[in-house]
């Protein structure tokens, strides 16, 4: 398929969107210059049209719940990430006017390094109005779309997010896009870490605590990977740090591997 097939596609893709609206406005420039850019910053991303229609849907998804944060909010996925930086490098300028004309404002491109709050919180964050956004409680254990979409693409070291016993899992993702053998529990992704963030209500961590407490009654240990819940397609956040490695203790991050190459909102 010739790049002009191929936007054709791109184009075909963003018309069966739920975001299809907003992605109508992305520049028919961005699928070619991402194609010959990207890998220069992700190495072995693939180019073809589908994975980027998708990835940058996943990116339109962030810009929404970022703008929608007071709070800085990461970004768990790098295939995302891979449009976002594609888009800064080609018109900035263009994409702020996007930005303004989709979601009232200037989402900013703020590095990990760079966010006051940390990595664990902003993506607490992200996964709070993800939830919200889903209409799923802030406390309970849905995998939104986004913290899916590198595993669900196979995007070479991007950030793999799991449900396992409830709770949210990640590993980083190897070359190939396959989960490693390093799972890890991020404490601000679990209710009790959202809760200490404030971005979950006591009724909500009380039920969520309370459905833990049935679950682990009723599964009486196991194999971890056994339980993971496939969350496919149809569901809506990953982590692991900005690299691709992860990690699996107390840190800066907040703990438990949680982080992301980038992040967006409000940076205080």
């Amino acid at each position: 398929m010739n790049l002009r097939e191929a936007g054709h596609e791109v184009q075909r893709e963003f018309a069966r969107s739920a975001h299809a609206q907003v992605l109508a406005d992305v520049p028919a420039a961005l699928f070619p210059y991402w194609a010959e850019h990207a890998r220069q910053e992700f190495a072995g991303i693939p180019r073809d049209a589908s994975f980027f229609a998708q990835s940058a849907e996943g990116l339109t998804m962030f810009f929404e719940l970022a703008a929608a944060a007071r709070k800085t909010c990461a970004l768990p996925s790098r295939a995302a990430d891979s449009v976002w930086h594609a888009w800064m490098q080609m018109d900035e300028a263009g994409l702020h006017r996007f930005c303004i004309r989709h979601f009232g404002k200037i989402i900013p491109h703020v590095e990990k390094a760079k966010m006051r709050s940390g990595m664990g919180e902003a993506m607490a964050v992200c996964l709070a109005h993800a939830r919200r956004r889903a209409s799923k409680p802030v406390g309970g254990d849905h995998l939104p779309k986004l913290f899916s979409l590198d595993r669900r693409l196979g995007m070479p070291h991007g950030f793999g997010y799991w449900i396992i016993g409830g709770m949210v899992a990640s590993c980083a993702l190897d070359a190939y896009g396959n989960p490693n053998d390093h799972m890890s529990y991020p404490e601000p992704l679990q209710p009790e870490g959202l809760a200490l963030l404030g971005l979950v209500g006591k009724a909500q961590y009380d039920e969520a605590t309370r459905q833990a407490a049935q679950r682990e009654g009723l599964s009486g240990g196991g194999d971890g990977w056994a339980g993971v819940i496939d969350s496919g397609s149809d569901s809506d956040g990953g982590s692991c740090d900005s690299d691709g490695g992860s990690s699996d203790g107390g840190g800066s991050d907040g703990g438990g591997g949680c982080g992301g190459g980038c992040g967006g909102g409000c940076s205080s």
